[in-house]
């Protein structure tokens, strides 16, 4: 198998991917995971040093080196990628594997925002007229409200072109049953019973960006809705990623505001108001 196929295999899904994942971090993540292949590394190593590289960066923005923390949040942001595609391409892959991603995402990325508001007051305490940190909390607002539409649109477009609108519920019953058994062995674990609790909670909010049952006609929807999705991508997660480390990573802060609070904001609007129409449009064919 050459580089190219492995790589291919090594990906969730072309189409839930983000550009900025298929053609930069993925890439460099995937050249990691070959020089350390021989390695009895798994996906929560990876996940490990990521979360080490996530916590890096926001004690750097905390104390005022930015460019280091860019750097820090650079690796974070590409080790975040080693863990799925390590398992995807060894088959090592751990039970609470997802989980552990997510919770290391989450912590990384609201560590670095908080450091960074922190940060940004002692380097660059006014942009214009306005305190910096209040552009970091707009930019780390504007961020997640993001994160979550796209996230939405993702699961309702994946739901739709596996055919399935429940493969999370699926997860969920599976996590149950497992917590069932364990609760019922006298000699269960209690640190497995803790993860099984944390996983499902975590698996049950993701849940909740699942899709309803189906509205419209799954080939339809995913022929109507691919060139949307790939719109959304635009403000994704790694696209705010890439200009936060580009923009401190050159002491360039603006470059990081004019993008999410202001760019994203208006695409947003426009993918909302583009996602209307594609619905009204399958509606409109439901009904004919």
């Amino acid at each position: 198998m050459n580089w190219l196929t492995e790589y291919r295999s090594s990906l969730k899904n072309i189409h839930a991917e983000e550009f900025l994942d298929i053609y930069f971090f993925r890439p460099i993540a995937f050249i990691i995971i070959k020089i350390f292949y021989s390695l009895p590394l798994t996906p929560n190593h990876y996940s490990f040093f990521s979360l080490v590289s996530g916590l890096a960066a926001a004690f750097n923005f905390y104390v005022g080196q930015m460019a280091l923390g860019a750097f820090f949040f650079f690796m974070f942001a590409v080790l975040d990628c080693c863990d799925g595609m390590q398992a995807r391409m060894k088959k090592n892959g751990s039970e609470f594997g997802r989980f552990i991603d997510g919770l290391v995402d989450y912590t990384a990325n609201i560590a670095c925002y908080f450091a960074l508001g922190f940060g940004v007051s002692k380097v660059y305490p006014m942009t214009g007229d306005i305190p910096t940190w209040y552009l970091v909390i707009a930019a780390g607002l504007s961020k997640a409200l993001h994160s979550i539409l796209y996230d939405h649109y993702l699961m309702e477009y994946m739901s739709y072109d596996r055919g399935d609108p429940g493969f999370v519920q699926k997860e969920i019953a599976e996590i149950r049953q497992k917590l069932a058994i364990t609760k019922a062995d006298p000699n269960g674990s209690k640190r497995r019973l803790f993860m099984l609790k944390a996983y499902l909670g975590f698996t049950s909010l993701q849940a909740s960006k699942e899709a309803q049952p189906f509205k419209f006609d799954t080939r339809r929807y995913v022929e109507k809705n691919y060139r949307s999705i790939q719109l959304w991508g635009l403000i994704g997660p790694s696209w705010h990623m890439f200009f936060l480390i580009a923009a401190f990573l050159f002491s360039q802060p603006g470059v990081l505001f004019i993008y999410a609070i202001i760019f994203a904001n208006l695409w947003m609007l426009a993918m909302l108001f583009y996602q209307r129409k594609i619905n009204s449009e399958l509606k409109q064919e439901a009904l004919a």
